[in-house]
């Protein structure tokens, strides 16, 4: 247009010529507007038509910015997601990634390839319709918009698009394909002609896994089991398919395989079988690695099973053998045999060497035990130092069974008998040994085992390192025993419990004090001796019970006798258990009950016998201290009998010692007993310790006793066990009772 202006200018300067030119530009500027407009209306429209286009599309429309925040949605999309307008959907979406992907990382990786190409096409995902949260696939495009000059991305834009219905119809063999490609274990047909000849049909990729196989060989043509089986499963396996064949059941079986790679693995086999007109069954199975689960199961049965210490089966599996036997001999009409061992003396190996020494002896024992036996018999250990041998098939009568028992007993205890070196520590071992014979007509394991422990308890109250046959008739003194125990309970509630008391005396017969001693007036039985109630106490968790008893009843006759000038000066012994003396609270406990009863402690004498000895002695060394403090004597009853060490003795706080009264009673018939009494008297000299001799029936004993200097006298020469009320009224110059019923009393 300027140049048409210069132009016209060029032509002359009159007034027309401007005219002219100014109305011909007027004219091209109203043209050009024209064409602007015609523009402008046309943009317009083809926005317009944009718009609606979007709107009206079937496929999703939508703008986010880059951290997915979304800006704008068409209907279709809105529609697609389940909601009624663009706003809604807005607002309800917060989380894309989490809210709306089934796999929220699939947004991720959606974003990382939008980011990376500044566009992404066919991106196929899983997701749900964010209100309803109906499962949907949808395949997406989208590009990535950029600031023209600083490249920062500003927002995309795509499409989603609903596919649901094409992934439903998708190849059916492909993406069966695809998907046993990677199950972890592999698919199968197998087919069993009617002639008995077996052919793969069908194996799928991952049994190439399983075997070690490379990828490219092919598992159909050239995959075989058969060979890769470990030996010991092979049978069962051919068993297991011979059997699912007969039977129509599913094939269902675990077993070994050695890899091609020489991995060891557990495979199961799980598959339906499908038998054909033609007489050929097939199998549609899956065959799965199971080797994690198996080595968990064995690591299970390892501590449901076996003992930890000794590697041997435990208690459990023990009596789960135990049925197997019994089944056993019903079955083939034989017999098997328990033998029940334990072992001597272990508690005080055990206690005065050291835990550490007691396992590793244990564990030398079971190794001992495992070389006796034959490859179908069983060692456990039930116990601490408590172990069972099963022999499942002893003998075809209960004779043979019974000589092929003791037989193994016998080299057992040999076994024993050879010294073990553990550690520093050089032991020479015994055990007791139980027996029982037993059928299939036998009652259950339990009831055999228990069989076995009465037999044991024989052949250890025998003395020790020797064996027992059960014998039926000991059952009912077992019964008997129990019986015994319920009533124990009984007694301590119903007052059958007392205290009977045996003067004791210097050596010119001045009655310095007594022991207490505690008796059982049994309703229906009598009188019943304390060395069958006081163990029974001990062993069934009643000893604490009797203990406090015996301590609260005595300190109540200390009081008594303190408020009487004229007994004052007299002193009591009360016998504690080593069970109870080792307790955390007895101290304390016997500490409150001077306390409360206002004794003076200076009086009393706790007598422990010696296994004191073999207990951790730094600890009892402390808790005797603690006695001593509250002013307690303490006495080392039946002195010369188990556990004696004159180390030991030096090192404890003990007062006084008291002879076993095994000792006084032979005085008079054995030479040996009148050695070891001028001994243990001269040693109490020695450590400045008072020397107590009990079981004194004659005066011949006392004078014995009192030429070698022993401090005071026990026994019937002065006076019987008797209640409190006639305690004073017997003579010290009573007449001797006899020896058996002398040793009864105590």
């Amino acid at each position: 247009m300027k140049s048409l202006y210069g132009a016209l200018l060029e032509m002359g300067t009159s007034t027309d010529w401007l005219v002219t030119a100014n109305v011909i530009l007027s004219i091209l500027l109203g043209l050009w507007m024209l064409r602007y407009r015609a523009l402008y209306f046309a943009s317009r429209d083809e926005q317009e038509n944009s718009k609606e286009l979007i709107e009206n599309l079937s496929e999703g429309i939508y703008r986010s910015l880059p951290d997915g925040r979304m800006l704008s949605a068409n209907p279709a999309l809105v529609k697609l997601n389940g909601y009624s307008s663009e706003a809604e959907l807005l607002e309800g979406v917060k989380d894309i990634a989490r809210e709306w992907y089934v796999e929220p990382q699939r947004r991720a990786e959606f974003r990382e390839a939008l980011m990376k190409d500044g566009r992404v096409e066919d991106f196929i995902s899983e997701v749900f319709r964010h209100k309803s949260r109906e499962r949907i696939w949808i395949t997406e495009a989208a590009r990535l918009v950029r600031d023209k000059k600083t490249g920062r991305p500003l927002f995309y834009e795509g499409s989603v698009r609903e596919i649901t219905e094409t992934m439903k119809r998708l190849n059916l063999e492909e993406r069966f394909r695809k998907l046993t490609n990677q199950l972890p274990g592999a698919l199968f047909q197998l087919r069993r002609d009617a002639d008995g000849r077996f052919t793969v049909l069908y194996l799928s990729q991952g049994f190439n896994r399983l075997t070690g196989l490379p990828d490219t060989v092919d598992a159909t043509s050239e995959g075989r089991l058969d060979p890769l089986i470990h030996p010991d499963d092979r049978p069962g396996y051919y068993q297991s398919i011979l059997a699912s064949a007969e039977t129509l059941e599913p094939w269902n079986y675990e077993f070994r395989i050695t890899a091609h790679t020489g991995e060891e693995r557990w495979l199961r086999i799980n598959a339906r079988a499908d038998a054909a007109g033609d007489g050929s069954i097939t199998w549609h199975g899956y065959t799965s690695d199971i080797s994690g689960r198996k080595m968990h199961e064995m690591e299970i049965e390892g501590l449901a099973y076996f003992d930890p210490l000794t590697g041997l089966p435990n208690r459990r599996m023990f009596l789960n053998r135990m049925a197997t036997a019994i089944a056993g001999c019903d079955s083939h009409k034989g017999h098997g045999a328990l033998l029940f061992i334990d072992l001597d003396n272990f508690k005080t190996l055990n206690d005065t060497q050291g835990h550490d020494i007691g396992d590793a002896f244990l564990v030398k024992v079971a190794e001992r035990l495992k070389t006796c036996l034959q490859d179908e018999d069983m060692v456990a250990r039930i116990g601490g130092d408590e172990f069972v041998v099963v022999i499942d098939k002893a003998g075809a009568d209960r004779g043979k069974a019974t000589r092929r028992a003791i037989t193994l007993a016998n080299r057992i205890l040999a076994e024993l008998r050879t010294g073990f070196e553990v550690g520093v520590v050089r032991h020479v071992a015994s055990a007791s040994l139980g027996i029982v014979v037993f059928d299939g007509k036998d009652n259950s394991p339990d009831d055999i085992l228990k069989h076995a422990d009465i037999a044991m308890y024989q052949a250890k109250a025998a003395g020790r390192n020797g064996v027992a046959l059960f014998d039926p008739s000991t059952l009912d003194r077992e019964a008997e025993r129990y019986r015994l125990i319920n009533d124990l309970r009984h007694a301590f509630d119903h007052g059958e419990l007392d205290l009977h008391y045996q003067l004791q005396v210097d050596d010119a017969r001045i009655v310095i004090g007594a022991e207490a001693l505690v008796r059982w007036n049994h309703p229906a039985l009598g009188m019943v001796p304390p060395d069958i109630f006081v163990p029974l106490a001990e062993q069934f968790g009643m000893n604490d019970e009797l203990t406090l008893f015996v301590c609260n009843r005595g300190l109540d006759t200390l009081a008594a006798w303190q408020r009487d000038p004229a007994r004052a000066h007299l002193r009591l012994a009360l016998n504690v258990s080593v069970q109870s003396f080792a307790s955390d609270a007895f101290a304390d406990k016997l500490k409150s009950m001077i306390e409360t009863k206002g004794v003076d402690a200076t009086k009393l004498t706790i007598e422990l016998t010696e296994r004191v000895m073999a207990k951790d002695h730094d600890q009892i060394a402390e808790r005797m201290a603690v006695l001593k403090t509250f002013g307690i004597r303490l006495s080392l009853d039946d002195f010369g009998t188990g556990y004696s060490s004159l180390a030991y003795l030096k090192a404890l706080p003990f007062d006084e010692v008291k002879i076993d009264g095994g000792f006084v009673t032979d005085l008079e018939t054995t030479e040996s007993d009148r050695a070891l009494v001028r001994t243990i008297l001269a040693m109490a000299r020695t450590l400045g310790l008072t020397a107590v001799a009990e079981h004194v029936e004659n005066i011949r004993q006392e004078a014995f006793l009192r030429a070698y200097g022993c401090d005071y006298l026990q026994g019937y020469l002065y006076g019987r066990p008797v209640p409190l009320a006639r305690l004073f009224d017997q003579s010290v110059e009573a007449k001797p009772a006899a020896a058996s019923d002398a040793r009864k009393s105590a």
